[in-house]
């Protein structure tokens, strides 16, 4: 399981949360969309969120207005789990705070159990591999439990979007300017011209020929001898 604290959580729903600091005390830029990939890479992962309730309360004690929105995303139960501060838990975090507290503190400071304590204990009890927190006190408590913590800052961009193809035209043969002219700007192949012929397939111009000959009379029809006089 992979448990997530309350400064995640606030800087995926707040409207305008403050941008987290990395380890340099730098800003870190795009926080809101580092977080919102990884709650998309654990979701088609099928991973669950788990939420403690401690951290859940900080939260919502940051909501003011917006509590029931808060609480409809976040109980959303396909991606995040509501974890109790249980018997399992209480005795963890007994153990936590005899690790840490040194002789010469007083009881009285620890009787009030911090928030960090129990989600670093609440992450322990459900055998959680990660921590997303960005609250250097939980880091150094998830180090002494060997609980490794995943900060903002080492969350990874998302990738870039995909440019939308661009479009070439249609796959198949290539088409020539010509092709793409309009048809009375293309120029228009140059043919000769046929020549009409008869039902007999003779061609016109023997038949005016014939007809020629025709209109002319000949000289026997003209009544002109053509013999020479001796």
């Amino acid at each position: 399981m992979k448990i997530c604290d309350s400064s995640y959580l606030i800087a995926f729903l707040h409207p305008n949360p403050n941008p987290p600091m990395d380890r340099q005390g730098k800003p870190v830029t795009e926080f809101r969309e580092r977080i919102s990939f990884l709650i998309e890479e654990l979701s088609a992962a099928n991973d669950i969120i788990g939420i403690p309730t401690p951290a859940l309360a900080e939260t919502l004690v940051r909501s003011g207005p917006n509590r029931a929105q808060y609480m409809k995303v976040l109980g959303d139960s396909w991606k995040f789990q509501l974890l109790p501060f249980d018997s399992r838990a209480a005795i963890e975090v007994a153990d936590l705070i005899a690790a840490v507290k040194t002789n010469k503190e007083k009881w009285d400071t620890w009787a009030k159990v911090k928030f960090d304590i129990q989600i670093v204990s609440i992450a322990k009890a459900e055998a959680a591999t990660i921590i997303y927190s960005d609250d250097q006190h939980i880091e150094n408590l998830a180090k002494r439990l060997n609980i490794r913590v995943v900060r903002i800052c080492d969350l990874p961009l998302p990738p870039p979007k995909e440019a939308p193809p661009i479009e070439t035209g249609q796959i198949g043969p290539q088409k020539t300017l010509f092709d793409l002219t309009p048809p009375l700007l293309q120029p228009q192949p140059v043919t000769a011209p046929e020549q009409p012929t008869t039902p007999q397939g003779v061609p016109n111009e023997s038949k005016a020929e014939s007809a020629q000959d025709a209109s002319e009379p000949s000289a026997e029809a003209a009544g002109i001898s053509l013999e020479t006089k001796e």
